[in-house]
């Protein structure tokens, strides 16, 4: 049996230039609300989505808008 080692989600900052450039220098508060709105977008557009490549794109933004979700709400 194969074990995989599972790698932690990219950083939001890494694949959104917006959150990049503007979000991520705003109040807590707002960059949750970014966050949250970025997860419900992302898995509408995923349940769209035809091509198996823009979905595997959009499922890495929303692994890393979730993981940015719980260390904000942590914080």
């Amino acid at each position: 049996m194969f074990l995989f080692k599972r790698t932690p989600p990219s950083s939001l900052i890494d694949i959104d230039n917006l959150y990049q450039d503007v979000i991520s220098k705003l109040p807590i508060s707002n960059r949750i609300k970014y966050c949250e709105s970025l997860i419900y977008r992302t898995t509408e557009d995923i349940s769209t989505c035809n091509c198996r490549l823009q979905k595997r794109t959009l499922k890495k933004l929303l692994n890393a808008s979730k993981f940015e979700l719980k260390k904000l709400s942590s914080a």
